[in-house]
């Protein structure tokens, strides 16, 4: 599995011009670094963490995953509250376990 930053920033530009909102009203209503959006939007971030993905499609008021094309509609409000809440170090122990997980149940079938 990985990151389909292309997709991502579509997907983003996308729904910002659906709502017609610019990169520093965004990154204001997020709670990011004012550059944060504009960062992305001019490919000078390619791989932000979780949290900032989070943030953008609450600030957006779109579902979980959607900003990355996953058809993801229903998530239960306790766990997405914790990956909001993890530190970027845990972020990818716990996606690499559940990467490790995946391919033992791929394996074994």
């Amino acid at each position: 599995m990985s990151f389909d930053f292309s997709l991502f920033r579509e997907n983003l530009l996308s729904h910002m011009k659906s709502k017609n909102l610019k990169a520093a009203q965004l990154s204001k209503m997020a709670g990011l670094n004012p550059r944060a959006v504009k960062d992305i939007e001019e490919e000078r971030i390619k791989n932000p963490r979780i949290q900032t993905v989070l943030a953008l499609e609450a600030a957006m008021e779109l579902p979980f995953g959607k900003l990355l094309g996953k058809s993801v509609d229903m998530i239960d409000g306790e766990l997405l509250s914790l990956l909001g809440e993890l530190d970027e170090a845990t972020q990818k122990q716990l996606l690499m376990t559940l990467q490790s997980l995946s391919a033992k149940k791929t394996h074994s079938l």
